[in-house]
């Protein structure tokens, strides 16, 4: 069974070391954009949790997958900080998840969590 990686690079093209980094620009919230190179420039690790995101999900090979590998990112303690959790200065699970399903086969409902969370991301 292919993985989200291989179903992403096969549709668009792209090589899969490029993926992480096209990822990553993707499902950047949008408002994050013009302040991530900056953030990248002063400190590399501030999006440590998000790349560690990115190299799960790249293994999935069915959505139940990808949100498991979701509600762990918020539950890390790397996604901590007034920048990440107030200001979403972050990958937005939303916009990875929607990504992903575009690209994976369906594995039934995701989990309860997702429904109804205090995070409005998803």
């Amino acid at each position: 069974m292919k993985t989200f990686e291989e179903h992403y690079c096969e549709a668009t093209g792209c090589s899969a070391e490029e993926f992480p980094r096209r990822i990553f620009w993707s499902c950047l919230h949008r408002h994050a954009l013009p302040v991530a190179p900056v953030i990248l420039l002063v400190n590399s690790e501030y999006f440590a949790a998000d790349r560690e995101l990115i190299a799960e999900v790249r293994k999935a090979q069915k959505m139940n997958q990808v949100w498991e590998e979701v509600r762990q990112y918020f539950v890390s303690p790397k996604h901590e900080g007034m920048l990440r959790r107030k200001a979403n200065i972050r990958l937005s699970a939303r916009r990875l998840i929607n990504l992903a399903r575009s690209h994976l086969p369906s594995s039934g409902s995701p989990p309860s969590v997702y429904h109804g969370g205090r995070s409005n991301d998803y």
